[in-house]
């Protein structure tokens, strides 16, 4: 498993008038929910199946990727081809970019994980071997991912989200902590240099016998929480949970990083 993360999923257009510039809109398409970011964040984009490891679902391949995010989520009255959906928009984006990851059915593992812990719209979760899913990294830098999606109910939807290169912070610089106490003193101390970064708390909590990885994901979002109270600057401060998710043999499983971003 990789140690960096992308979280990005499905992106569309740039939601608004600059969506019709470079994606045709699919024929009868329903708009269901749209949420655009304003302010820089590190996203994760999955770009490996999901597989179970140690009975523990799981992304193969994922990393960070820095900006804003920008999603969709759409419903299309009477249309029962999750392909066609899919080729609509892949045929589209191969003329704006390349293919990093895409999968199909089964393959792409958990609908349930799908719908309900990457993209957080449960109205996506169906039979699995109607799901499909692909992430395209643009000429210009900027990532989207589709995921389209058939209910039990013979209803279909996809989800598109976007990050966009051009507010993407031009500098990070990364720093690792094994202790709470030492991570919130060079926090205090990195802040209080200059008015102008963002810092970014991502825990990683290990694995604890006997528990569910949600519980060390929970944990972690605790501990990063935990550290943001404790300093000013709360509008330039954002915490990341990542439990056990990203293992990294080269370092400690449970340690906390502070990524600082400088524009």
């Amino acid at each position: 498993m990789g140690s960096r993360i992308i979280i990005i999923i499905l992106i569309l257009s740039s939601f608004g008038a600059s969506a019709d510039s470079w994606l045709n809109d699919y024929p009868g398409r329903q708009l269901v929910d749209s949420a655009i970011g304003n302010s820089v964040e590190s996203h994760l984009i999955i770009l490996g199946s999901l597989k179970k490891v140690n009975n523990v679902l799981e992304p193969e391949n994922f990393e960070y990727v820095v900006g804003t995010k920008r999603s969709q989520t759409f419903f299309v009255p009477g249309e029962r081809d999750v392909d066609q959906v899919k080729d609509f928009y892949r045929v589209q984006l191969l003329k704006l970019g390349e293919i990093l990851f895409e999968c199909s059915g089964r393959n792409c593992g958990s609908s349930n994980y799908w719908a309900n812990t990457v993209f957080a719209k449960p109205i996506l979760y169906g039979p699995e071997q109607f799901q499909r899913y692909f992430l395209v990294r643009l000429k210009h830098g900027e990532y989207v991912s589709v995921y389209v999606a058939m209910r039990g109910t013979r209803k279909l939807y996809f989800h598109i989200e976007v990050i966009g290169k051009d507010q993407v912070r031009e500098k990070i610089e990364r720093f690792s902590f094994q202790t709470s106490e030492a991570a919130l003193s060079f926090a205090r101390e990195i802040l209080s240099s200059t008015e102008e970064l963002m810092l970014h708390i991502v825990v990683h909590h290990d694995m604890e016998e006997g528990r569910a990885i949600e519980y060390s994901i929970e944990k972690s979002k605790q501990i990063g929480n935990k550290i943001k109270g404790l300093l000013g600057h709360q509008d330039r401060i954002t915490t990341h949970g990542l439990g056990a998710l990203a293992e990294n043999k080269s370092r400690s499983p449970s340690r906390i990083e502070l990524l600082v971003i400088r524009p």
